[in-house]
């Protein structure tokens, strides 16, 4: 019986010791914090700006990553797999938004969270603008960026109520 309890406990000292090396790899310094936490506002910054003034094929190749997922509030999820299928995707979206009178889109007051060091996410209050500043609508909305080769993308949307926004 001791002989198992030992083995048991040195398989759980290995596991152990194995792990937390991973556990302090993944600690970011604050200096790095800070830095992807302004990557990913500038980010954020630039898919809002682009989404409000580039076409389909820009919107899916500089905002967007593929495979991109789109969670709804009703719990739709859609995968997009290919940029292609992203561009598609941004077109009909856009169609449908301009035909409400949609001009530019924006997230006034986003909370910015870095879950790592090629990761995090803007949530907040998303509005949608008329071209005489009135609004469309008002929605939560949860952004996920991961860094890729070409740089900072958002490859998960979640939609949420109006009043939702997370947090770190």
């Amino acid at each position: 019986m001791c002989d198992a309890i030992r083995n048991i406990v040195r398989a759980l000292v290995g596991i152990f010791c194995a792990l937390v090396p991973i556990g302090l790899q993944a600690q970011l310094s604050i200096e790095d914090r800070n830095t992807v936490y302004l990557e990913i506002e500038a980010a954020l910054i630039s898919y809002h700006y682009l989404f409000s003034t580039g076409s389909p094929y820009e919107i899916a190749n500089q905002a967007y990553g593929a495979p991109l997922v789109t969670i709804s509030t009703d719990g739709t999820t859609t995968v997009m797999a290919t940029p292609e299928e992203v561009e598609s995707w941004v077109e009909g979206f856009l169609d449908s938004i301009r035909s409400q009178g949609w001009y530019r889109s924006a997230m006034p007051s986003p909370t910015i969270c870095v879950l790592g060091q090629n990761s995090g996410f803007g949530s907040g209050q998303f509005i949608r603008y008329r071209e005489d500043g009135s609004e469309i609508s008002r929605s939560g909305m949860t952004y996920i960026f991961q860094r890729k080769p070409e740089g900072w993308r958002m490859t998960t949307f979640l939609a949420q109520e109006s009043n939702v926004q997370l947090s770190c």
